[in-house]
């Protein structure tokens, strides 16, 4: 019999994925925390008979990643499934390690990074679509932080699901209406191995104190489910409006991917940061 935890959890992503179209192939971004790992399993719990493939980033973060890996391994081990691994170092030379030299704010690098391989990495595995472990207190998070910063471009772009684009590969995020909380008690139940630690070079200080805003604001699961869909239905407006005006996407002239610059974001910083480790590294 399942618990109360495990069945909240189960209808809320059956409640999510039901809203997106057919698909059977799913790539699911595993980072050894808690969230993917509970999302893997969960999702799996949830529809068996979906094609599922783990993958793991290793960027390259000493110490950090490979106990990152470690964890991811046992994750999918645990759910019968064979962790698929992109090595930063092995596979294209630098570390974000390497790439902290050049942007000292490397967080959003690290972020565009993660989002562009793993499209890349599900486009070439035919997958369908790219499953993430967005939970409901990451969401508010950004959300705020983009309302109080007037930032509406960037508003109008939170969705719970992003359909497939061309080479752009169909994105859900099922936890979007399950906090946290839950899934540290899911976690614990299904006896998930998870990593607890923390990035050692992300500098958040600012998402924290919007963490503790909302956590302030909104201290029953209730009222923090209220407010993202306030904040959906603000979204959305914004979306059907057109006073904000999303950009154009075309083929990258390095890679293909579509990107709404001539060259996309990754293939420029991926030639800045080669440059300047060729640079350092010349006698």
């Amino acid at each position: 019999m399942s618990s109360r935890v495990e069945e909240i959890i189960r209808r809320r992503v059956l409640t999510e994925v039901e809203k997106y179209p057919f698909f059977q192939r799913a790539v699911v971004a595993l980072s050894g925390g808690k969230d993917s790992g509970s999302l893997l399993h969960a999702f799996i719990d949830t529809y068996p008979n979906k094609e599922v493939i783990p993958v793991h980033l290793n960027l390259g973060i000493k110490g950090f990643s490979e106990a990152s890996e470690c964890f991811a391994k046992m994750q999918a081990e645990r759910a019968g499934l064979r962790l698929m691994v992109f090595n930063l170092k092995r596979e294209l030379g630098f570390t974000i390690m390497d790439a902290e030299r050049l942007y000292p704010k490397v967080c959003s690098v690290c972020g565009g990074f993660k989002r562009y391989l793993l499209n890349k990495i599900a486009f070439e595995l035919g997958a369908d679509i790219i499953l993430t472990a967005h939970h409901l207190e990451d969401f508010l998070v950004r959300m705020l932080k983009s309302v109080l910063n007037a930032g509406f471009e960037e508003l109008a772009r939170f969705k719970t699901y992003l359909p497939r684009n061309g080479n752009l590969i169909a994105k859900g995020r099922p936890f979007c209406r399950v906090p946290e909380s839950l899934i540290v008690e899911y976690a614990f139940l299904k006896g998930i191995p998870f990593l607890s630690e923390k990035c050692p070079i992300g500098r958040k200080e600012n998402v924290e104190r919007f963490r503790r805003t909302v956590e302030i604001l909104a201290r029953r699961q209730s009222q923090k489910l209220l407010y993202f869909s306030s904040l959906t239905k603000l979204a959305e407006m914004l979306q059907n409006s057109g006073a904000v005006t999303m950009p154009e996407l075309t083929p990258c002239s390095s890679c293909g991917f579509l990107a709404s610059s001539e060259i996309c974001s990754f293939c420029a910083r991926m030639k800045k940061i080669r440059a300047f480790l060729g640079r350092d590294q010349a006698p």
